[in-house]
């Protein structure tokens, strides 16, 4: 059983490099540096996740935990490579190539996992599938987040870098991004909680999403009003 799993974690650190070199070819150093500390939190939320669904542990979930920690990790590099975007005066071929193909694997294989945990929960009642598909549906909503902002940082390039409209638009998707987190997240805790107890590795994220939602709140606010006075003085 052990060699088994030494042979998959292989296997899957394997593909990850071949995958990486196809869709990004080298890694920047800040991406790796990245990497590594996102790798950290996902790791020690792995471990609180593992305690909370101890009863139903066994090699299929740790198989499902070491594929979704696969998934987040190109979801990682995906968003570094989108922001990297804004730095750069042109597109190649390639570029695009590569992120839109990565693009339908990322949002196809987060749907699949997302309807698949849905059909399994309808069939057979909760299981531990119901925090691979909340986990899942996080994803997929942080790649419309990051779909959207390819397409934005992609108009703004191919303008010259002079769309002033832009940071406006931007703006509207973190929000629209923060808010559809905050309603997965706390459907996820009252799941949990309903069925295995409190989910202590979701507190984490759950606290830092309901923050920077009312942080863009008072944002918004305050351009209104900016707005506002900006218009009655005029």
């Amino acid at each position: 059983m052990m060699i088994l799993a030494n042979m998959g974690i292989l296997m899957t650190i394997l593909l990850g490099k071949l995958f990486s070199r196809i869709f990004f070819g080298r890694l920047r150093a800040i991406e790796v540096e990245r990497l590594y500390e996102q790798g950290w939190f996902a790791v020690t939320e792995t471990c609180l996740a593992l305690a909370i669904l101890r009863d139903e542990f066994d090699a299929a979930t740790l198989a499902l935990f070491v594929f979704l920690l696969f998934c987040k990790v190109f979801h990682w590099i995906y968003e570094e490579r989108v922001s990297f975007m804004e730095q750069q005066t042109g597109l190649t071929a390639l570029f695009l190539v590569r992120t839109v193909s990565l693009s339908f694997i990322l949002a196809s294989v987060d749907f699949i996992m997302v309807m698949y945990a849905i059909e399994n929960t309808k069939r057979y009642g909760p299981t531990m599938l119901v925090v691979f598909g909340f986990e899942f549906a996080l994803l997929l909503v942080r790649f419309m987040s990051t779909w959207a902002k390819l397409m934005l940082n992609t108009v703004d390039i191919l303008r010259g870098g002079e769309w002033e409209e832009k940071q406006a638009y931007v703006f509207y998707v973190d929000f629209v991004d923060d808010l559809a987190k905050l309603v997965v997240y706390v459907r996820f805790f009252f799941v949990l909680m309903k069925f295995y107890g409190m989910p202590i590795h979701i507190l984490r994220e759950l606290y830092i999403t309901a923050r920077s939602l009312i942080n863009r709140c008072g944002d918004w606010i305050q351009t209104a009003k900016l707005s506002n006075l900006s218009s009655q003085r005029s």
